[in-house]
């Protein structure tokens, strides 16, 4: 009886993870669409981080290592690479955010 109850509750948490998941993905797409002009540069945006990671996946090398195979080692270079691109760009924005700051 009580194995039958936890199963139930493992279930119904099943479902509404699966129903919150489709709503995280769902609305956002219905509120992009229905005010494109505002999404424009979100989708920007997202089009710069996604020629960062296939840049960062071109240049790095498929070099094997332990327990990975080529494609998994250049997808793993390529992320590390883009980590470092992106904090690259985030310390140069913030440096030229004070200096911005500083002039105005």
């Amino acid at each position: 009886m009580n194995e039958t109850v936890i199963n139930i509750g493992m279930f119904v948490t099943y479902g509404l993870l699966v129903i919150a998941g489709l709503a995280a993905i769902i609305f956002p797409v219905i509120q992009m669409f229905s005010n494109f002009r505002k999404a424009i540069p979100t989708l920007i945006g997202i089009g710069i981080l996604i020629l960062i990671l296939l840049f960062s996946y071109s240049i790095s090398s498929a070099e094997v290592y332990e327990d990975a195979g080529p494609r998994v080692s250049q997808w793993v270079g390529g992320g590390i690479t883009a980590t470092m691109i992106l904090i690259g760009l985030g310390l140069l924005s913030a440096i030229f955010s004070e200096i911005y700051k500083y002039f105005r």
